[in-house]
């Protein structure tokens, strides 16, 4: 008799040292997920400043950019066509020359060409590994309405009264039993919590980089806008030169 009073006096014990680490463990684990959807957040709003920078540089910065060299080569052709050989080596020289800069041209194009394939096959990266977060994400909320269902069922069960059949059941060896596998997955949940967090905290100094990155990226597409409209006033400069120039050939 005084073995199983003792045993029930060890089993009162030990619950009580892992209600405490369950609480211990709980604020743990609630201030982990908190950081990490913090975390997620600032993921989204990095992905969303380089869905900025993205349409600064590609649709913006780039659409003027192209447009100010096709001007300047519309000019360059324009100028040529205009000349008026007095020869067969000047004609030849006008067609060399003009052969020349639409080389040139469609070099500049190809090259564009090249680019933007590579930009491409980037995005479709891009993409596939968003479909498979997307995924992950998935079969995270079917993991978690799997779950409900089960529950919803043993409640059911439970408030008809299977619990309350369990507790009249109960032993102390079937407690000490329960009390001993309940440590031992506390104890790897706790090792669990501390990775999960040292993970989670490596990760919070790898987004604060990328997030100053990207802002620094950001501000050097903006000097790059800056530039380039600067650069359109002077192309528009250089059309009205090819203008006057055409007037006076003619």
């Amino acid at each position: 008799m005084a073995n199983k009073t003792d045993l029930i006096a060890e089993n009162k014990l030990n619950i009580r040292k892992n209600r405490r680490k369950i609480f211990e463990l709980d604020a743990e684990v609630s201030t982990t997920y908190a950081e990490l959807m913090l975390l997620l957040a600032d993921i989204e709003e990095n992905r969303a400043l380089l869905q900025r920078n993205y349409t600064s540089a590609f649709m913006g910065n780039r659409s003027i950019a192209i447009d100010n060299v096709n001007d300047l080569y519309s000019c360059r052709i324009a100028m040529l066509e205009a000349l008026d050989p007095s020869s067969d080596v000047e004609a030849n020289f006008k067609v060399r020359m003009l052969n020349q800069v639409r080389i040139e041209q469609l070099e500049k194009r190809s090259d564009l060409n090249d680019t933007l394939r590579d930009i491409a096959a980037k995005m479709i990266e891009v993409n596939v590994m968003l479909q498979s977060v997307n995924g992950l994400i998935t079969e995270a909320n079917e993991t978690v309405v799997d779950e409900g269902d089960t529950m919803i069922s043993e409640n059911a069960e439970w408030a008809d009264g299977s619990v309350a059949k369990q507790m009249t059941k109960a032993t102390p060896n079937a407690n000490s039993q329960s009390v001993v596998s309940n440590t031992e997955r506390l104890q790897k949940l706790l090792e669990r919590a501390n990775i999960a967090e040292k993970e989670a905290t490596g990760l919070v100094h790898r987004v604060e980089k990328d997030t100053k990155g990207i802002l620094e990226l950001g501000d050097d597409i903006a000097n790059r806008r800056e530039r380039i409209q600067a650069d359109r006033e002077r192309v528009v400069a250089n059309q009205r030169r090819t203008a006057d120039l055409l007037i006076k050939l003619k």
